[in-house]
């Protein structure tokens, strides 16, 4: 009953310790390039879990070598499979969708302009120079749309907002251009001019090029947000 007990505690312990740093990678932008690696770890944890109760309790039967063999080969199996998954689902997610480098993805899983589609992921960047690796099983069967960037096309944005006084005029018109720059949905051959405002009341008005103005509202949002 303490075996039992105590291999109980363990599968829990495994648990809510990734479940932990499941809350706390999606909370944290830096630690979610280490997404993959912490994924890497729980498997082969959970791997040796099962392996580790099996020889507990069974390594006295005649048939435990036999046994292993079928983990060990249903294992491999398994992981041979997650992989190729996802190349099964690349080869049709592009010829469902005919995705390109520099077009604008919109799905669930993120957002941004793809560049680069390798075998199994696509590689996308959102704001700030984010590199979202989305697999292509992630993709399929969701509502997504892909865009064609034309800057020839692009449309002009003049935004206002609102400066608290007491702020660095060059420092925050730096972090304002360097954000725009940045970002996917900003055009970076077109100029930007920020100009400081103090009637009728003090502000700051952004004049760019947006890739579509749907993006209006995102840059709008990013923007109160760099200011706050």
């Amino acid at each position: 009953m303490i075996d039992y007990l105590f291999f109980i505690i363990a599968a829990l312990l495994i648990f809510l310790t990734f479940r932990l740093l499941r809350l706390i990678d999606y909370r944290i932008k830096r630690l979610r390039k280490y997404y993959p690696l912490f994924v890497a770890t729980e498997l082969g944890l959970w791997i040796f879990y099962i392996f580790w109760v099996v020889s507990h309790f069974l390594y006295s039967k005649s048939y435990y070598n036999e046994l292993v063999l079928v983990l060990v080969i249903a294992v491999v199996i398994l992981l041979v499979w997650y992989y190729i998954k996802d190349i099964v689902a690349g080869f049709v997610f592009k010829i469902k969708h005919n995705p390109r480098p520099d077009q604008i993805l919109h799905s669930p899983e993120g957002e941004g302009v793809i560049r680069k589609l390798s075998a199994s992921q696509v590689l996308v960047e959102a704001g700030g120079r984010n590199i979202l690796r989305i697999p292509y099983s992630k993709l399929l069967g969701k509502g997504l749309s892909l865009v064609t960037a034309d800057t020839h096309s692009a449309c002009e944005a003049i935004l206002f907002f609102e400066m608290e006084q007491g702020k660095d005029p060059t420092e925050l018109e730096r972090k304002i251009r360097m954000d725009l720059l940045q970002s996917p949905w900003c055009v970076p051959s077109k100029p930007i001019r920020i100009e400081f405002l103090s009637e009728p009341k003090p502000g700051i008005e952004v004049t760019l090029y947006l890739l579509d103005k749907t993006y209006t509202e995102r840059v709008k949002e990013k923007m109160k947000a760099l200011l706050g």
